[in-house]
């Protein structure tokens, strides 16, 4: 067996318990130490122990020493900007459910607005019917309803209170299209300041229009 090979094996058992004493020191270091460790290296062989500060090293070795945590480095690049959600930012939420009428329609059917409250706070929603310009159309008498009706719906910044995992379920009449635009439906948005979901079933011989979308922001 070589001298070499010998001074291999030899180096290499002596990093593995160099290896351990790391563990070990810096485990105690961490738990409340000065953050600083300490060693003696012999520079014959490249040995290399760890001591206490209070320990000398010997008239052959050469002490070392260095901080468990080094120093801070220069901060990175900027990443780059990921894709917004689509309620990212908070309150308001707001969807909308759109279109809210039939083209041509001589009839007036029944139209549905689901709102369910799936946050744990009472949520404050208002419901808006909106013709063609965007006009809120609360109040107004839905074109050809007999007898007639008007749109439901808050105006101004009125809203009105939904208790956790409840549904309000708004219903109204969808205007006879045929009589032409004039204070005709064309969206159904929902407001509200707390996480919400919001469905519509527009009804009309058999037909029905899209869900609701939430609006990105």
């Amino acid at each position: 067996m070589s001298l070499a090979f010998v001074r291999r094996a030899a180096i290499v058992c002596a990093a593995f318990v160099v290896f351990a004493l790391l563990l070990t020191v810096t485990t105690r270091v961490r738990a409340g130490g000065s953050g600083v460790l300490e060693a003696c290296v012999n520079p014959g062989n490249g040995m290399l122990r760890l001591v206490d500060a209070s320990v000398a090293c010997h008239a052959n070795e050469t002490r070392v020493e260095w901080n468990v945590t080094g120093p801070e480095g220069p901060q990175g690049p900027q990443g780059p900007q990921g894709p917004a959600g689509s309620s990212s930012g908070g309150p308001p939420f707001v969807w909308v459910c759109t279109p809210a009428n039939f083209p041509q329609a001589a009839s007036n059917t029944r139209g549905d607005v689901y709102i369910f409250n799936g946050s744990s706070s009472t949520a404050n929603v208002a419901l808006h019917i909106l013709d063609k310009d965007g006009n809120n159309l609360s109040g107004v008498t839905v074109p050809g309803s007999s007898p007639p009706v008007t749109y439901p719906g808050q105006t101004g910044s009125a809203t009105v209170p939904l208790l956790a995992d409840h549904t309000l379920d708004v219903t109204f009449q969808t205007p006879q299209t045929f009589l032409g635009d004039t204070n005709a439906s064309y969206t159904v948005r929902v407001v509200s300041d707390q996480p919400i979901a919001v469905g519509s079933d527009f009804e009309f011989s058999g037909f029905h229009t899209l869900p609701c979308s939430l609006l990105p922001k």
